[in-house]
């Protein structure tokens, strides 16, 4: 087809990861050079081309060109079978591509998407196994399922960890799908196991592939992806372990600025991220009443808890006078019904902290 129209032919799969393309005519642009040699399109190329309806699209899509991402100018042709889009056949416009090359562009579309099913319906069939296997193996049959992944020699790499991902804001619909696709392109077949569970991705991998899952994490956008990092375990049939230890990273990483936290780097977090938000609920009312009110006398109670009660450098933490601080730690006392001086009331103060920082 490419010798016959005179300029490059790209197929792609539904993912927009290249099955087959033509010899070049031409300059290629940045997008195409991208996704040959990284066998997957860019991040931007991505959210541009979807943008533009080709999931959805029946018929030929006309993109314009995005010179800010190196994308020139191109005709999308779905790849649809038995009612699934399989893939795309891409033609650049330069020259417009005519309706004679159109028609034989999608007679050719026609023809690929022939080839391309049986493959992408046994894909979905090992994804939806996937799934499967690794519901039960971070739910209620963990032995089960990690010997079915053991006898089909998955994840040899040891030990192994267990990633958790959400979005960091609103989210689409396609949002976890998109995501999956991504993870899935970027990572080796066996090397991982990548799903979807109560509205979060979950990702398993050798400790060795870390970078790899936290490149491909890191890499999600519109939006991004907070991150939790479970901790490594040498048998599949304690990765239970390690999901619930990610999700609990999981809920640090919400407030953390890279968005990103990892269960070995966590101190009390890990025994205030066990507790229910609702334990807020059960604190005294004195130290709800002090959370709920004057956030200056909540930062100074935070800072003096945190530098273990001293307070020459927690005065110079908060850049108060030592007079000005006793006034607030005072109030402190009055409101939130607490002695400072007491071990007790202090350690209660701290988790109370820590807690509303988590569920905020």
């Amino acid at each position: 087809m490419s010798l016959s129209l005179g300029r490059p032919v790209l197929i792609d799969d539904a993912e927009l990861r290249p099955l087959a393309y033509s010899t070049q005519f031409g300059e290629l642009d940045a997008v195409r050079t991208a996704s040959i040699l990284g066998r997957l399109a860019p991040d931007e190329a991505r959210v541009a081309l979807f943008a533009e309806g080709i999931r959805t699209a029946t018929a030929p899509v006309h993109i314009p060109a995005r010179p800010d991402i190196g994308m020139r100018a191109r005709v999308c042709i779905p790849l649809v079978g038995a009612g699934r889009r399989l893939g795309y056949l891409w033609l650049f416009e330069d020259p417009p591509v005519t309706a004679e090359e159109l028609r034989q562009a999608r007679a050719a579309a026609a023809e690929a998407a022939a080839l391309v099913g049986p493959d992408a319906d046994a894909q979905l069939v090992r994804r939806r196994h996937e799934q499967q296997l690794v519901t039960a193996l971070l739910g209620d049959d963990p032995e089960a399922a990690a010997h079915e992944l053991d006898e089909a020699h998955y994840l040899p790499l040891r030990p192994v960890r267990v990633w958790v991902a959400a979005p960091a804001g609103p989210a689409g619909e396609e949002w976890s799908a998109e995501a999956l696709d991504r993870l899935r392109a970027r990572l080796a077949a066996k090397q991982a196991l990548c799903a979807e569970l109560e509205q979060r991705l979950v990702c398993l991998a050798g400790e060795r592939g870390s970078a790899a899952v936290l490149e491909a994490l890191g890499a999600l956008t519109s939006p991004r992806a907070l991150i939790g990092q479970g901790d490594a375990v040498e048998h599949l049939r304690d990765a239970g372990t390690s999901y619930r230890r990610a999700l609990a990273a999981l809920r640090v990483a919400a407030h953390e600025e890279s968005g990103t936290a990892s269960w070995d780097a966590l101190g009390v977090e890990r025994v205030v991220t066990a507790l229910p938000d609702a334990a807020l609920e059960d604190l005294p009312e004195g130290l709800r009443k002090l959370l709920a009110g004057d956030q200056s006398l909540v930062r100074t109670l935070e800072a003096y808890l945190d530098h273990a009660g001293d307070v020459k450098r927690t005065a110079a933490a908060l850049s108060l006078h030592r007079g000005g601080l006793y006034y607030r730690l005072r109030r402190i006392e009055d409101v939130a019904g607490v002695n400072l001086h007491d071990g007790e009331d202090r350690l209660l103060c701290h988790l109370a902290l820590r807690l509303a920082r988590l569920s905020s």
